[in-house]
């Protein structure tokens, strides 16, 4: 069974990058926590823990919402909480003006869109909300703009920070009865240690988290993802099949190949579910829950205005 390669592609990219996999295709091993960590009983599309980083400014709005553009994303404040937004588009003019299109993580129809103007520094100098699509700068005197007030940082600082959850990137059926689920972050994070790909593996009652340990693509987009079932590898093999009306083709799992094994069949579930299997019990490593979900801090000099999303 065959899948839309687009976005799992993408992702599959993403976790090249970060596992050290060069422009030649060739694999890295990835810096890991070591297998000897027990797995903790989880949800694989909970929210991984998050910090703001290095907050650009605060806006105020008149009912009290804050609005706060940070090196780790854009937040709304909703109670106690500050919620990391799903930000779905970027732009800038020159080195100080910038807009940020975003949604609730559960709620699209919901979209705004986060108007910055930073000084030299990349402090923000003006805040404002535009429509949804707006491509519209503050520099431009867009008149639909709803400006805030900006307030002290410090203001957010007692606010609980929560990230955006993970999706469902694949399910699929192993010919030895096990299962395998890969998830990615809402918002991709480049800046992580091993990639935005994580991936779940065991019988159905039983399905762990994996340590990653390599990747290869080639630029037709086959390639494998490695990763330990206890001290043996396992190699799982992609890539796509051509289709007339998808560019990229369809994305397909090839085979699983545990350690110096035969490779078995892997079934992918179609259409990708986009809520957990019930009949699934999952664990997480320790280190993802600890480490993985804290994205890099940004310098704090105020210059650099690049962002996790």
């Amino acid at each position: 069974m065959v899948m839309r390669a687009d976005i799992k592609l993408l992702l599959l990219a993403l976790a090249a990058l970060a596992l050290g996999c060069s422009s030649d295709g060739s694999s890295g091993a990835g810096p890991g926590p070591g297998s000897e960590e027990a797995p903790i009983a989880c949800d694989p599309l909970a929210p991984r823990p998050i910090t703001l980083g290095t907050i650009v400014g605060v806006g105020t709005a008149a009912d009290g919402t804050s609005y706060v553009d940070a090196s780790n994303g854009v937040f709304v404040s909703s109670g106690a909480e500050l919620e990391r937004q799903h930000v779905t588009g970027t732009g800038q003019a020159g080195a100080t003006e910038y807009l940020y299109s975003f949604e609730p993580p559960d709620d699209p129809a919901a979209a705004q869109t986060l108007l910055v103007e930073t000084d030299a520094s990349g402090v923000a100098q003006a805040m404002a909300l535009g429509a949804p699509g707006s491509r519209e700068f503050l520099d431009q005197n867009d008149a639909s703009v709803t400006p805030l007030v900006l307030v002290d940082p410090a203001s957010v600082s007692g606010l609980t920070v929560v990230n955006t959850p993970n999706e469902i990137s694949y399910v699929a059926d192993v010919e030895n009865g096990s299962v395998l689920l890969a998830t990615h972050p809402m918002n991709p994070d480049p800046q992580s240690d091993t990639g935005d790909l994580s991936i779940f593996y065991g019988p159905p009652d039983d399905v762990q988290e994996r340590e990653l340990t390599a990747f290869q693509q080639s630029l037709s987009n086959n390639g494998t993802v490695t990763f330990l079932v206890g001290s043996d590898s396992y190699v799982l093999a992609f890539g796509t099949s051509p289709r007339s009306d998808a560019p990229l083709g369809d994305f397909e799992l090839l085979s699983l190949t545990p350690g110096s094994g035969a490779a078995l069949s892997v079934t992918l579930r179609s259409p990708t579910p986009s809520e957990l299997p019930p009949e699934l019990s999952f664990s997480c490593l320790p280190y993802t829950r600890a480490r993985l979900g804290v994205s890099k801090q940004e310098s704090t000099d105020g210059t650099d205005h690049a962002k996790n999303y």
